[in-house]
């Protein structure tokens, strides 16, 4: 548990309730706590970490734990897509319930990458829709939002690491009522958000989190999935990200794990990849979330009735 105590006020209380594979669990939580660490400035933060231990049980645990907490804002992780349809992923029941106990029970909620597929599933029906490859790399974000507060002192364009198999479409998030925050000509939809009852919906198909050495991890992974029979093709390198050197490194390395795969070339690739690429994005991340916990801070106090003041300025026009 984070817990950052600069002033008297009462603590703003941010869950993360991770759902990633056991290799990636600890990377993310530690991703999580330095982007918070980052960009919480002045405020009381508690940031505590929650886990759905078994994903296939419908279990009301993780539910009472998070109202026993008194959170205030809540960050959802995804999971790595095992089947076509949303309702066979063996998280999905669990997952489901907490898109409904967040709606009324937190001041916004954060969903990241399938975290935010399934709740616009959950909310709206919205099927996500499978990529023709992957889709990894560092892309260039447009702001596609005018005046709304989580885009607050961001650029027009900022650069976000993408890693998916699935996409939502823009125009049937729009007809459904979500306001498109940013987007990428490569990756579509990156951000966009929604007011579902109590709750702010903040949903990011990108990952603003990544730490430099993320997309260069599961590339390896892919590549030795590869290598190994586990996977049919060999996986795409990440637009955007290595330099020219090493994606021609890379390329030439592919063209020899198709003609022959080995295991043994495992160790050219890491060789190839030994540096990890500066992570641009982590300034234009810091700030989205300096803007959603102010948000939520704005909002908390409101709600605690406050002192009186000038109405907040981060609040949310319906």
């Amino acid at each position: 548990m984070l817990a950052r105590s600069n002033n008297d006020t009462p603590p703003l209380v941010i869950a993360l309730v991770n759902n990633m594979s056991p290799a990636a669990k600890r990377p993310t939580e530690e991703q999580f706590t330095r982007l918070l660490t980052a960009a919480s400035q002045t405020l009381n933060l508690r940031f505590t970490l929650f886990t759905i231990e078994n994903l296939s049980v419908q279990s009301d645990d993780i539910l009472d734990l998070l109202q026993n907490a008194r959170i205030d804002g809540l960050i959802v992780t995804g999971a790595e897509p095992r089947h076509a349809a949303m309702t066979d992923e063996p998280f999905w029941p669990a997952l489901a319930k907490l898109v409904d106990w967040a709606s009324d029970n937190t001041i916004s909620s954060v969903w990241s990458c399938m975290a935010a597929h399934a709740a616009t599933f959950r909310l709206d029906q919205i099927h996500r829709k499978p990529l023709p490859r992957k889709l990894s790399g560092v892309f260039t974000c447009t702001k596609s939002a005018t005046g709304h507060p989580l885009l607050r002192d961001l650029p027009l364009r900022w650069p976000v690491p993408h890693s998916r198999s699935n996409s939502l479409d823009e125009a049937e998030l729009r007809c459904k009522g979500y306001t498109i925050l940013s987007h990428a000509s490569q990756a579509g939809v990156d951000s966009f958000a929604k007011q579902v009852s109590a709750s702010l919906f903040l949903l990011l198909q990108g990952h603003p989190e990544y730490g430099s050495k993320s997309l260069l991890n599961e590339y390896r992974r892919d590549v030795r999935r590869f290598l190994t029979g586990q996977r049919n093709g060999y996986p795409d390198t990440p637009e955007g990200y290595f330099s020219q050197d090493t994606t021609s490194a890379l390329a030439r390395l592919r063209e020899q794990a198709s003609r022959r795969p080995s295991l043994d070339l495992l160790a050219s690739v890491d060789a190839a990849i030994a540096v990890a690429p500066r992570p641009a994005w982590h300034p234009a991340a810091i700030q989205l979330y300096t803007n959603w916990l102010a948000y939520v801070a704005e909002q908390k106090a409101d709600r605690e009735g406050a002192a009186t003041r000038a109405p907040s300025q981060w609040r949310i026009a319906s």
